[in-house]
């Protein structure tokens, strides 16, 4: 396969079997490269990792589920080194180019499963989502993005950064194939009950004024309820996300110690940096964090039932040049955690789809409570007119 997005690990080609028929015959699937595939290594975008990976011998059962249903892999997906970034960018196998702009970063760390999804070599992009790794190229290049609810799929033989916020998740052009993948992996469908959406004024106030109005007049297109609320949380933006990040630097640190005490000199200095943050935060503020995570999932909780969703910016600003400083990467990091962490710390659901009738690139995200996440594909199809 011709690869000039730099989208798949240059891997030799093995044929990996898949059923003849199923709901998913036809489409073809890209594997980010944390996912063991028969015949083929797991690199999780570190050189060291892939020459101790050896050949797996078995496929993830969630890669295995959906060949399974019919899906066609076509290959293993390039991702930032160890998943732990959202700008897309490995110094071990490269960038991944953003096929809508090539100017701008492809977003990860699923960059390789977006981008072979947007560049139209798969339909169905297999990644995970930890920060927002699903949602963020989803997002930047007009994909479909799914956040499972927490835990509710097979993540075996799946390499972990952040156990308490990983989810394996999918990225797709459209909704419909979405909602396919949602049935073939076992969510539950939509119930019937009538469906509200909630506005955090808080959250829509933190970005672009005219997008915030594009945003919300194409929420209002849709034929239910809608609702202005102040906030979804007792806790600010800013706080949630340094609950979240301190969470994440620790689990990251602890899934990766051994890795950072072998083969330093391995890891890009950025990525062994966020890890030797996580190896000195201190029990008291794991403990504090932890307990933040706790409070705020119950106020979702309670916000949230089986019949309301919260209506979310994806991105708290605009992607950055693939060519910019490091700080501006920092920048939009940082801005972009403080909504991407909302899905994390709850547990929720979380869907990102572009707004269709909105000029330049405009993702809208819906928030759900727990194993909705089917009912957050019709009601994206109600925002969207599909």
């Amino acid at each position: 396969m011709q690869d000039r997005w730099n989208a798949f690990m240059p891997y030799p080609d093995v044929d990996v079997g898949h059923a003849s028929t199923g709901p998913l015959s036809g489409l073809r699937l890209a594997v980010k490269d944390l996912f063991d595939v028969a015949g083929y290594p797991t690199a999780a975008g570190n050189a060291a990792v892939l020459a101790a990976s050896g050949i797996r011998a078995a496929t993830a059962p969630l890669v295995q589920a959906l060949l399974d249903a019919g899906a066609c892999f076509v290959g293993k997906t390039n991702t930032d080194e160890l998943a732990y970034s959202l700008i897309g960018g490995n110094v071990h196998f490269g960038m991944p180019r953003n096929p809508r702009d090539p100017d701008l970063i492809p977003g990860g760390s699923s960059s390789g499963s977006a981008i072979a999804v947007a560049a139209g070599l798969a339909d169905i992009g297999l990644g995970t989502d930890t920060s927002g790794s699903i949602r963020l190229p989803a997002a930047i290049n007009g994909l479909i993005g799914w956040r499972p609810t927490h835990g509710s799929l097979d993540n075996r033989a799946l390499r972990a950064l952040a156990p308490s916020f990983d989810v394996p998740g999918f990225m797709t052009r459209s909704l419909e194939p979405m909602d396919a993948v949602m049935s073939a992996v076992g969510m539950p469908a939509a119930n019937d009950r009538p469906i509200s959406i909630l506005i955090p004024a808080d959250i829509f106030e933190t970005i672009d004024g005219a997008i915030a109005d594009e945003m919300i007049a194409s929420i209002r297109s849709a034929v239910m309820p809608i609702r202005k609320i102040d906030s979804i949380s007792s806790f600010s933006l800013a706080d949630l996300a340094v609950a979240f990040i301190t969470i994440l630097q620790k689990e990251a640190w602890e899934s990766n110690k051994t890795l950072f005490e072998q083969a330093p000199e391995a890891i890009a200095p950025d990525i062994a940096a966020r890890l030797l943050s996580g190896s000195r935060l201190e029990d008291w503020e794991v403990r504090e964090a932890r307990a933040i995570a706790k409070l705020f999932s119950g106020e979702i909780d309670r916000l949230l039932g089986e019949n309301v969703v919260v209506a979310l910016p994806t991105l708290a600003m605009s992607a950055p040049t693939r060519d910019a400083e490091p700080e501006s990467f920092a920048a939009f990091r940082a801005a972009c955690i403080k909504l991407l962490c909302l899905s994390g710390l709850s547990g929720c659901t979380q869907l990102a789809f572009p707004i269709t009738d909105c000029a330049g690139n405009i993702s809208l995200s819906l928030l759900g409570a727990r194993s909705t996440d089917r009912m957050l594909v019709y009601v994206a199809r109600q925002i969207r007119a599909e």
